[in-house]
């Protein structure tokens, strides 16, 4: 007898945010729904410590959208695990995706972590369905390493400087450098990497050395030799059509066979914001989500 099937396997999505980026949290979960596969469920988890009820009531009416389930889990009595110093570019935030290792989320055997400072134009579906194989996530290469390995600009950790081009290797130890990737947009096998690495484990590589991309350089360790790497398309960093669209013709060149004309994912890197730089490229598509966002649920 064959086994009946649900009718439909969730997407799961995991935000970590505060009450500061409130908004453009609201903007990016917006944007998922307004592309989404409305036939899929979309389980929604955001990780935080201090978004106010105001705003969690503005994000919950998003639940209007249909087949959408949304929950703030506040994580202010685990902090101190992760509290870490992030530097001033960086909130203590971003480390809360850690504990999806640990218990607390043992029910979930598979998600997809989003930053949010990021717009998504497409269906996330089809990343969150990627095939992974013998590969425990999958994400996108970082590939501003490009342009920092030109200009030959120093990384720190413990405040002893690197070469960008051996950072990786030498400080991190991976043996996989090449596939390094920017964890804004990670798709993660909970229940694979679950049976090879505890939080506890996890937590131990945050607190071992001051990492100058934080939580991003626990990851790629975590997840060395065994990440699937996808299209840009699907976390397309606006440091590369920034890159593109400069007079310097070498820099052009390097970033050449990256452009995408219709990415699903724009990724706003960087300290510039579409919020604070009426310039930022693709800053058009961000306001176009984030007014008919509070248009809607004002």
């Amino acid at each position: 007898m064959e086994a009946i099937q649900p009718a439909c396997i969730p997407v799961n999505l995991c935000f970590a945010a505060n009450e500061k980026y409130a908004r453009h949290l609201a903007a990016a979960l917006y944007s998922v729904l307004k592309n989404r596969d409305t036939k899929r469920l979309y389980d929604v988890l955001i990780l935080h410590k201090d978004i106010s009820e105001e705003s969690q009531k503005r994000i919950l009416e998003m639940e209007k959208e249909g087949n959408v389930f949304i929950r703030f889990i506040s994580m202010e009595q685990y902090e101190k695990q992760v509290a870490y110093d992030v530097g001033a570019y960086y909130s203590v935030e971003t480390n809360y995706r850690l504990f999806l290792f640990g218990e607390m989320f043992a029910k979930y055997d598979r998600i997809l972590y989003l930053d949010c400072d990021l717009i998504v134009e497409g269906d996330i579906s089809g990343l969150y369905d990627v095939e992974l194989g013998d590969c425990e996530a999958a994400a996108v290469r970082s590939e501003d390493f490009r342009l920092l390995s030109k200009i030959k600009k120093p990384i720190f950790m413990d405040r002893f400087p690197y070469n960008v081009d051996n950072y990786r290797t030498d400080a991190l130890g991976m043996k996989t450098p090449e596939n390094y990737f920017n964890a804004g947009v990670l798709v993660m096998d909970l229940k694979k990497v679950r049976q090879r690495i505890t939080q506890k484990q996890v937590f131990e590589i945050l607190h071992r050395h001051n990492y100058y991309y934080n939580d991003q350089d626990v990851l790629n360790i975590v997840f060395d030799g065994r990440v699937k790497n996808v299209d840009c398309r699907w976390n397309y960093m606006t440091y590369i059509p920034e890159q593109l669209a400069k007079e310097n013709v070498n820099n052009r060149k390097l970033f050449a066979e990256l452009y995408r004309e219709n990415p699903c994912i724009i990724h706003y890197t960087s300290a510039e914001k579409p919020w604070n730089s009426e310039t930022k490229v693709f800053g058009d598509r961000y306001w176009k989500y984030r007014k008919e966002m509070e248009r809607k649920y004002a």
